[in-house]
């Protein structure tokens, strides 16, 4: 499998979680994956925090260790958060050095840290050990982009889109170092590959070509990056001088002083984030960051209890981790320890009430504790934030046939879960709930469906027999 644009917030999935579907939904957010038994993912860390395997509550982690705090300063605080997140990094590096995930993950923690030197061995170390890595050249590019070295970090960039064409982080920074390099008209080429531009690359497709005296692409561009982003400071002000160079002044004017007005208000909001800035709130929150990575790689090499134990601690230092919670819930969950996992499942609702997956486990694991209404309501939430998705109707359309309820309900989800997801599970579904509504006909083609689709399926062929004798 090829590793692509793998960072700290986007580890992509290897398998599927509890209670989903064939394919993993795309538009899961945080691109959380699951192993067969739970979250799997590539960059990771470790941490030496001996916990009780049914300590569940995240809260029984943080005890001794906020008891410890409560007598310590901040900064002797944020060191040993930072020794911590270093060791976490180090023991697993120490188990697994040939593994290019954790090659990898190594060099972010020591990124994170201000090693760069050692950031950039590891980084090539991974690559190394694994060619097809666009994360690891897209890394190291941007480490020598901050050095301006102009033509290395493009080497780089151009290495990492070529593993991963769709990777706009790397196209971007590609752009941006040969903005820097004064290669203009290589800027323009490369941003114009682009599906879509971000505000930020609008406004560097904009300065390129204001550079090269293409006033009318530049004055596009701009304006493209101020409709994607209202409160552009930097668009505005290179519209401005864009529309005085193509004679229009009192548009300049206008756009002049509304850049002027939103530099005021930023460097304002500057001082207010600079006046309370909390730089242990910043630590906790990376090594909760690092610790869920360690526990994803501890988790896929098959070391279950360290990784609760990693995930745990996350869920401590940082209470908006939404990715640790949803891994405690699906290690719970795939261990049939269906309270706990209902707890996790809650908790990552409540810290991103968008996360489809996460209701539909949810709603899978109320089942399994006989919540039948909890069930049905996280179901519902499904479909709602997630309506063009066939799991959330499937799923609802099941727990009316297994209720013996709601019928001509549970017919109208199945066909719409078929209508979004032609595959052979909702097939079977429509037929079922076809047949209970009295629909034989109707139920026999569905299931004829469903067998095309998995002949191999023997309970497809036998409710086939069963319809064919109620004929």
């Amino acid at each position: 499998m090829k590793k692509r644009e793998r960072s700290r917030a986007k580890i992509p999935d290897k398998s599927s979680r509890p209670g989903q579907s064939k394919r993993v939904w795309p538009w899961i957010s945080l691109v959380v994956a699951v192993v067969v038994i739970g979250f799997v993912a590539l960059g990771v860390m470790k941490r030496s925090q001996s916990l009780s395997r049914n300590a569940a509550v995240p809260v029984k982690t943080g005890t001794q260790s906020s008891a410890a705090e409560s007598t310590t300063s901040d900064s002797e605080k944020d060191r040993a958060l930072r020794s911590e997140q270093l060791q976490a990094a180090e023991q697993l590096l120490a188990q697994s050095p040939a593994n290019d995930d954790v090659v990898y993950l190594a060099g972010l923690v020591h990124n994170d840290q201000g090693d760069s030197e050692q950031a950039m061995r590891l980084w090539a170390r991974s690559i190394e050990l694994d060619a097809t890595r666009a994360d690891a050249n897209e890394s190291l590019g941007y480490a020598l982009l901050l050095r301006d070295d102009y033509k290395g970090a493009a080497k780089y960039f151009r290495r990492a889109l070529e593993l991963d064409t769709n990777s706009h982080s790397a196209r971007f920074r590609l752009a941006s170092a040969l903005s820097q390099d004064g290669r203009l008209e290589e800027t323009v080429a490369v941003l114009e590959q682009a599906r879509q531009l971000s505000p930020e690359a609008h406004r560097l497709m904009a300065e390129a070509a204001q550079q090269l005296k293409q006033l009318e692409r530049a004055k596009t561009n701009y304006e493209a990056a101020i409709r994607l982003k209202p409160n552009f400071t930097e668009a505005y002000y290179g519209l401005s001088q864009t529309l005085a160079q193509l004679g229009d002044a009192e548009k300049s004017k206008e756009f002049l002083e509304k850049s002027a007005a939103l530099r005021k208000e930023s460097e304002e909001e500057a001082r207010r984030v600079r006046a309370n800035f909390d730089s242990l709130a910043v630590t906790r929150k990376s090594v909760a960051q690092t610790h869920t990575d360690v526990g994803r790689i501890y988790r896929m090499l098959g070391n279950a209890q360290k990784a609760e134990e990693l995930w745990l601690r996350a869920a401590t230092l940082d209470p908006q981790n939404v990715l640790c919670r949803v891994q405690l819930a699906v290690l719970c969950h795939q261990s049939r320890r269906y309270r706990e996992a209902l707890q996790f499942y809650e908790e990552a609702v409540r810290l991103d009430p968008t996360d489809g997956l996460a209701h539909l486990n949810m709603g899978n694991v109320c089942l399994k504790l006989n919540l039948s209404e909890r069930s049905e309501r996280a179901f519902k939430e499904v479909i709602r934030v997630a309506p063009n998705r066939a799991e959330g109707h499937g799923a609802l359309a099941r727990l009316y046939l297994q209720a013996n309820r709601n019928l001509v309900e549970a017919e109208r989800l199945a066909a719409t879960a078929v209508e979004l997801e032609p595959d052979a599970q909702y097939f079977a579904v429509l037929s079922e709930a076809r047949a209970k509504n009295g629909d034989v006909a109707g139920a026999l083609s569905a299931i004829e469906r469903a067998i095309a689709l998995e002949p191999a399926n023997p309970q497809h062929a036998q409710t086939r027999q069963w319809l064919l004798g109620k004929k």
